[in-house]
């Protein structure tokens, strides 16, 4: 065991736990005088990188395990599209482990640690990879008092040695929103991702809904959002409690792809034509949603190679990378500015770009 954590150097040398890493692995320059700081605290204190964050070493078993707790959101079988969606990242870390000459085993035990408590405890693998990263995620302290290299497959919360790969949904967000008001959307609503994402605690659940709801107060708007079950009942429920509270709603922020069919299909029935009476941005994995006619304004998150990143990042070490997020322009977005009017001006760190032929206030849910 360290006898200091990463949290605890970053404090003795005055930085950001963040920065420690990045002196650590070298992922970003930073300067002498910083990392003359943190050099120092670190040899002070007697600080050794946890075993997740250095490289996996020549394996005895040649396993990796998967932690995937495998929650069913709603109330139907294996066959939806959000267990499809989901299991894209499954699909990516087995085959990317299978590149490198690994078999992966896949832990369940539905997010508790008992059950990787006892693979790490018993040296049954090389390696570990988290998936579902909850709030408070007791699997991470765990992990970090372990000899067993880990990756986490989604940001922690709190600092933490457990090095990680995630999408950068906070930037999805903002960049939707601004997307949305940069053409004269004033009314803009959240399509949220399931209730259960946000009563577990999912870190990416909950970074997308405060992002979408900042980015619209700093714009001046108001913010209606809701959870929605994956069911034709739920994008029903969702729908009226969102048309209820702001019924000149002109634009949807849909996250998940598992939504997007049953969405699509709702509001025909409603006699709502996308976009002509209203817009939909989708953010979700995009495997699921190229059959949509109009093409989808969409974000990607990119699963696949999320998986393959984090398998990358238990072989070689490192600290954290996050997949930027690129908006790409479909059919299913339109103006809702008056004719004769300039768009107004958006900001934001994230990307957008329009696709090419080649191409394929809200209560805090609880």
């Amino acid at each position: 065991m360290p006898s200091a954590k990463i949290s605890e150097v970053a404090r003795h040398a005055g930085v950001s736990p963040s920065t420690v890493s990045y002196v650590l692995s070298g992922n970003r320059r930073i300067s002498e005088a910083t990392r003359a700081r943190v050099e120092r605290a670190i040899r002070e204190l007697n600080y050794e990188p946890h075993a997740g964050a250095r490289s996996l070493r020549a394996g005895k078993t040649d396993v990796i395990a998967l932690a995937d707790p495998l929650y069913d959101w709603s109330s139907g079988a294996v066959d939806k599209p959000y267990i499809l969606g989901h299991m894209a990242y499954v699909y990516g870390v087995v085959d990317a482990a299978r590149r490198r000459g690994w078999n992966v085993i896949l832990i369940t035990g539905g997010g508790g640690g008992a059950a990787v408590e006892k693979v790490v405890g018993g040296q049954m693998v090389d390696g570990l990879i988290l998936m579902e990263v909850r709030v408070n995620d007791e699997r991470l302290k765990l992990v970090e008092r372990s000899a067993t290299p880990a990756v986490a497959l989604g940001m922690p919360s709190e600092p933490t040695d457990v090095p990680f790969v995630d999408f950068d949904f906070e930037g999805a967000g903002r960049l939707c929103v601004e997307h949305l008001v940069g053409l004269g959307h004033r009314h803009i609503g959240l399509l949220a991702s399931p209730p259960g994402t946000f009563e577990k605690g999912l870190g990416y659940a909950h970074r997308l809904w405060r992002s979408v709801e900042s980015t619209l107060n700093k714009a001046g708007l108001p913010f209606h959002g809701r959870p929605a079950e994956t069911s034709t009942e739920g994008a029903q429920v969702a729908l009226d409690a969102l048309f209820e509270e702001e019924p000149a709603l002109s634009a949807l922020i849909v996250n998940g792809e598992g939504m997007i069919d049953l969405l699509m299909e709702e509001l025909q029935r409603r006699g709502k034509e996308v976009p002509a009476n209203l817009s939909v941005v989708v953010i979700g994995w995009s495997g699921l949603t190229k059959h949509i006619v109009p093409r989808l304004t969409h974000v990607d998150v990119p699963a696949l190679e999320m998986a393959s990143a984090a398998v990358e990042l238990l072989a070689r070490g490192g600290s954290a990378e996050l997949l930027p997020a690129v908006l790409v322009e479909g059919g299913t977005v339109a103006s809702n500015r008056p004719a004769g009017t300039r768009a107004r001006p958006t900001s934001t760190s994230a990307t957008s770009r329009s696709s090419t032929p080649a191409e394929r206030r809200g209560r805090y849910p609880q």
